[in-house]
C-alpha cells in the first residue's frame, strides 16, 4: 500500500491508495482556487474537470487561465482531462459524470469527488451522480474557502426499487400506455396503476394523463 500525506488545516491526514491503481479526482471548477488546493491535498494521478464556461467574458478568461496554469504546474505529475457541461441541465451533467465514474471504476481506479464553490447546479449534479454510484466512489469532499480545510460529504442512497425503475425506463422508451406497461413488465393492471400513482407522488412522473418523466425521473434511470 502507498500512503500519501494531505492536510486539513495543520492536521495531517493519510489517504491510502491501493497499489497498482490510479487516484482519480472528478471536480467541478469555477475560479479554480479550490481545484489547486484539491490537487495538493489529494495528489491525484488524474484530474477530470467538469467545465461549465461562464457567459461573462472576464470570468471565462479567468477560469481558462487557471486551467492553463494547472496544466503547466502539474504537467509532469498529473493527467488533466476537461469535460464540457451545460449550465443548468442536471440530468445531462449527471449522465456525463456517471459515465466517467463507471469508466474509471471499470479500470480499477480509486475515485474521489471534489465539489467546488461557484455554479451550484453543476455541483449538485456531480454530487447526485456520486449518490447514484455510491459503491464506486471512495469519498466526496468540499474544501473551505477560509482555511482550505476538507469537509467530507456524506454519500446518501439515491435510488428507487427495480420495479419502479423498470416503469421509468419503459415510459422513457415510449411505452407509456397502461396496457403496454402491463405486457412489458408482466404485471396486473392494479399493480401497474399503483406504481404509476406512487411514481407521480414521489416526483418521478409528471402529474398528467400522459405519462412523462420529470427531471428527477430521468435522473433515476441514469
Amino acid at each position: 500500500m502507498e500512503f500519501q500525506n494531505i492536510y486539513k488545516g495543520n492536521s495531517p491526514l493519510f489517504f491510502m491508495k491501493k497499489e497498482g491503481s490510479e487516484r482519480v479526482v472528478i471536480s467541478t471548477i469555477f475560479e479554480g482556487h479550490a481545484v489547486r488546493h484539491a490537487i495538493l491535498k489529494f495528489a491525484p494521478d488524474k484530474l477530470i474537470l467538469l467545465v461549465d464556461e461562464p457567459e461573462d467574458k472576464k470570468k471565462r478568461e479567468k477560469m481558462n487561465d487557471v486551467i492553463k496554469t494547472i496544466k503547466q504546474l502539474f504537467k509532469n505529475s498529473l493527467i488533466l482531462e476537461q469535460i464540457k457541461i451545460s449550465s443548468y441541465n442536471i440530468p445531462e451533467i449527471m449522465d456525463k459524470a456517471i459515465k466517467i465514474i463507471d469508466e474509471e471504476s471499470r479500470k480499477g481506479n480509486e475515485i474521489l469527488v471534489h465539489i467546488t464553490e461557484g455554479r451550484k447546479i453543476a455541483s449538485l449534479a456531480l454530487l447526485f451522480a456520486t449518490y447514484a454510484r455510491k459503491g464506486k466512489v471512495k469519498d466526496a469532499y468540499y474544501i473551505t474557502e477560509e482555511d482550505h480545510s476538507l469537509i467530507r460529504l456524506p454519500l446518501l442512497n439515491f435510488e428507487v426499487n427495480e420495479t419502479k425503475k423498470s416503469f421509468l425506463k419503459e415510459i422513457e422508451k415510449g411505452n407509456g400506455e397502461l396496457k403496454k406497461l402491463q405486457n412489458k413488465l408482466e404485471i396486473k393492471q392494479s399493480a401497474a396503476y399503483q406504481n404509476i400513482e406512487e411514481l407521480k407522488k414521489e416526483g418521478f412522473l409528471e402529474n398528467s394523463k400522459e405519462l412523462k418523466l420529470t427531471d428527477l425521473g430521468r435522473i433515476m434511470i441514469l
